[in-house]
């Protein structure tokens, strides 16, 4: 792949900015202030709101009318939303802010909240590049990444991230308004306002967590997510000559991801058509089959290498490609027959794409050819790279190489159909006037193609993108087995298309945690209120810590049972973290995992009148 930024970058800095030990700037911070600490969580709130407001913005609306079903993931977006809504009131600010006396120096807690924030927000920014907003506020796409990115098992992992951040930041943030030290400044209701924000956080969490029991989060979701590039033009790399097989690939590779990018301008530029030549139209089709060409003999040599070096089932796929290949040449080949006999209204010019798909064919060229100045002037008579020159490590990107390519002829096969029959119905495809039959009366050299002309080429690059897909969705087999780099590309498509994944799934080994014999997710590592006291006094037996552990758990239990049991409507769930010891009991509940302790949370029901009865 490219060095574009991707969202993982910017999600591993969000984490990182959260890490108390991931930043030491040498600064020497007195202590902390939790006013301070509530600005920061609550600029933090608003950049994951956004994100759950974009996760939540094609769902259905709910009414108390209309009740939609929704998937496990969806409904842990509504719900994950709706959590952040009320930590935002919480955390909203108080007038007159005091501020602080006995802290000088910026609160840590504060710069790690607002490092994570900054980084979300450009994580954000860089999936909405891939989107645009029409005059009547309706999100378009902009690139191929673009149904990726709405698809639901990127929803799922995004989801999964912001639960995680706002894991972090509960925890860490409920450790200060909870804290009896006095590095810690902060009145009362400072305290109770953070602590109830970082419980409402962890609520968050737990949504998150039971729709994932419910519907996994697959890691190929996951790693889906961190892939995704700025939706800017890859840089162009120029070929030079006696390149090694490593730079080859790299080039190729760019190459390929800067003709889908133009592809999709292009075709997304359709309606337009002015712009479409036949010049464009002739390079593309002439140059798609060379390059068509080149995969096929690349795979052929890749399947020579596997099979010597014992790997027979990859061998046999890249065999099966190589030929899905040859086929996909073919049906190039008759597009570049077909489009010799059109002409265009507009000058024969070329498109950037024409002129990044012959960059294209030039460095999968010279991958599969042993000349290493190779053009495609020398045509397919030239000896082919011999398999014992590829090393084993050069594999994986090679065959990168020629699934890239072929992703990006399926991409050019479908933009060339779709601006083709923008330009037909616009008047603009034409052909000469004496290819016509005698009937034809038309005094001009050139007359507007006939339809059944039209619907031939439109046919022929349809079978072009088919038999493309067909190679591309094979090769996306091999790069999920042999864990290749272009392997997002397979993740992608599975993405959209809901089809299985080519490799078996792994789920995300982050949300696994121990059960406990009674089939709740076990205690998290942060201690319980009986535990903190045993650790204050400085007990250090494993046997004491760990009655004390249980103590802890049996009480979450007691705690939750009673509130489930108890009368819905008269559930006195805002009162139960006034005091500190009874916070500290709702937090390790909340912070356990189990399910049920949402209900410590949740408003009293109001009793519903029955509507009165319709008079007849």
């Amino acid at each position: 792949m490219t060095s574009r930024a991707t969202f993982g970058d910017f999600l591993r800095l969000a984490h990182r900015g959260l890490d108390p030990g991931g930043h030491p700037d040498g600064t020497a911070t007195a202590g902390e202030n939790l006013e301070e600490i509530i600005r920061a969580l609550a600029r933090l709130v608003t950049v994951m709101r956004c994100y759950t407001r974009d996760l939540t913005a094609t769902l259905p609306e709910i009414t108390p009318r209309a009740q939609p079903v929704l998937s496990p993931c969806a409904d842990a977006c509504t719900q994950a939303h709706e959590a952040l809504a009320t930590v935002a009131r919480f955390l909203a600010l108080r007038d007159p802010v005091p501020r602080p006396t006995a802290i000088t120096q910026p609160s840590a807690q504060a710069r790690r909240l607002e490092r994570a924030a900054a980084s979300l927000r450009m994580g954000r920014d860089l999936l909405h590049t891939h989107f645009s907003v029409d005059t009547e506020g309706v999100r378009r796409p902009r690139s191929e990444w673009a149904p990726a990115i709405t698809s639901e098992p990127v929803t799922r992992a995004l989801l999964t991230e912001i639960a995680r951040i706002a894991r972090q930041a509960a925890d860490q943030c409920s450790a200060l308004a909870l804290s009896q030290s006095a590095n810690v400044a902060g009145d009362g209701q400072a305290r109770r306002r953070l602590n109830a924000a970082c419980q409402w956080l962890w609520m968050l969490e737990a949504s998150a967590r039971a729709a994932h029991q419910r519907a996994p989060t697959s890691s190929g979701g996951t790693e889906l997510l961190s892939a995704i590039p700025v939706n800017t033009l890859p840089p162009r790399c120029v070929v030079r000559g006696g390149e090694p097989v490593t730079v080859l690939c790299e080039g190729a590779i760019s190459s390929a991801e800067r003709v889908r990018h133009l592809a999709w301008m292009a075709a997304d530029r359709a309606a337009a058509s002015q712009n479409l030549t036949v010049a464009s139209l002739r390079q593309v089709a002439e140059h798609s089959t060379v390059t068509s060409h080149n995969c096929a003999s690349l795979l052929g040599i890749l399947a020579a290498c596997m099979a010597q070096a014992g790997h027979a089932e990859a061998s046999s796929r890249l065999t099966t490609a190589a030929e899905e290949a040859s086929q996909a040449r073919d049906t190039w080949l008759r597009a570049a027959r077909e489009v010799t006999r059109i002409r265009t209204a507009t000058p024969d010019l070329v498109s950037p794409a024409a002129i990044e798909a012959a960059e294209l064919t030039l460095w999968t060229g010279r991958l599969a050819y042993a000349d290493p100045d190779w053009s495609p002037s020398h045509g397919p008579a030239g000896a082919l790279r011999p398999p014992e020159t590829l090393a084993m490590e050069d594999l994986p990107q090679v065959i990168a190489v020629a699934h890239h390519a072929c992703e990006t002829l399926t991409s050019l096969a479908c933009a060339e159909h779709d601006q083709v029959r923008a330009a037909a119905i616009a008047g603009r495809i034409l052909v000469p006037t004496r290819s016509l039959p005698d009937d034809y009366d038309i005094p001009y050299p050139f007359a507007r193609a006939p339809r059944e002309r039209v619907v031939s080429l439109l046919k022929s690059y349809a079978e072009s993108a088919r038999a493309s897909r067909r190679t591309a969705d094979t090769l996306g087999g091999v790069a999920a087995m042999a864990h290749t780099p272009s392997r997002t590309l397979a993740l992608a498509r599975s993405a959209v298309t809901g089809q299985a994944e080519h490799h078996p799934d792994v789920t995300d080994p982050a949300w696994q945690q121990p059960a406990e014999a009674d089939g709740q997710v076990a205690a998290t590592a942060m201690p319980g209120p009986v535990q903190t006291i045993l650790l204050d006094l400085g007990v250090n037996d494993v046997a004491l810590l760990t009655r004390s552990a249980e103590l802890d758990r049996e009480a979450e239990r007691l705690i939750i049972d009673a509130v489930t049991a108890a009368d819905p409507h008269k559930r006195p769930a805002r009162e139960l973290s006034r005091s500190t010891g009874t916070a500290a009991l709702v937090n390790h509940a909340l912070q356990s995992g189990d399910p049920r302790a949402v209900t410590l949370l949740r408003p009293p029901v109001r009793a519903q009148r029955e509507p009165p009865e319709r008079e007849p």
